[in-house]
């Protein structure tokens, strides 16, 4: 299915510019599949963290501080415990040392937090910074797929139905990359982004 999307997309493209089968036309289109997929991930996840921060701020105008950090912080703790475990897990796949995890820092407004020491050549550590960066919203976009496929299925109690819109929810609402995750993010597209290309180019040349 995930590749029936990937093979409809790559044509739509190819049909969009009005490219044909060569090489240079699966060169074409790589590039520009290359930056829409960087793109959308670096847009999910800023606005993302645009709405999280807005909501804290409106709640902490209106109920006070201790109020807003328990409504984003702790009923949703199941968003902030998927967020960091991703970020954790993209890290030890890639190659990356985790130090810390924490799924609720105390000071501040922050939500959790994660410390890592990349390691490998230089190029592996870019890779790391940039993998581990915007994990969350690949974690929170594979979540929210088999949560909302799930809620649709006929027969199920009222009870799990509402811990899936809880996780809906939750999942949601920390699927977000801070200023820091953004950096870091950039940190290794140099090396990140060829790779997306060729990953595309190869898909390209052999299924479409």
């Amino acid at each position: 299915m995930f590749l029936g999307m990937i093979q409809a997309l790559y044509l739509d493209v190819l049909d969009f510019l009005g490219l044909g089968f060569k090489l240079k036309d699966y060169a074409i289109a790589s590039v520009c599949l290359t930056v829409l997929a960087i793109l959308s991930v670096l847009g999910i996840g800023t606005i993302m963290n645009g709405i999280e921060r807005l909501q804290i701020s409106l709640l902490k105008k209106i109920f006070g501080i201790k109020v807003a950090l328990f409504t984003c912080n702790y009923l949703t703790i199941a968003g902030t415990i998927l967020h960091e475990c991703a970020h954790a897990l993209f890290g030890i796949c890639s190659g990356a040392i985790i130090t810390e995890i924490s799924f609720y820092d105390k000071e501040g407004d922050s939500l959790g937090h994660i410390s890592y020491i990349p390691r490998g050549p230089f190029f592996m550590r870019a890779i790391q910074h940039t993998f581990i960066a915007c994990a969350p919203v690949f974690a929170g976009l594979v979540a929210e797929y088999f949560l909302l496929k799930g809620i649709f299925d006929a027969g199920q109690p009222i009870w799990w139905l509402i811990l899936r819109w809880y996780l809906v929810v939750s999942v949601i609402d920390h699927m977000s990359m801070s200023s820091l995750d953004c950096k870091h993010f950039f940190q290794g597209l140099w090396v990140v982004a060829p790779l997306i290309f060729g990953i595309f180019f190869g898909f390209g040349y052999y299924f479409v």
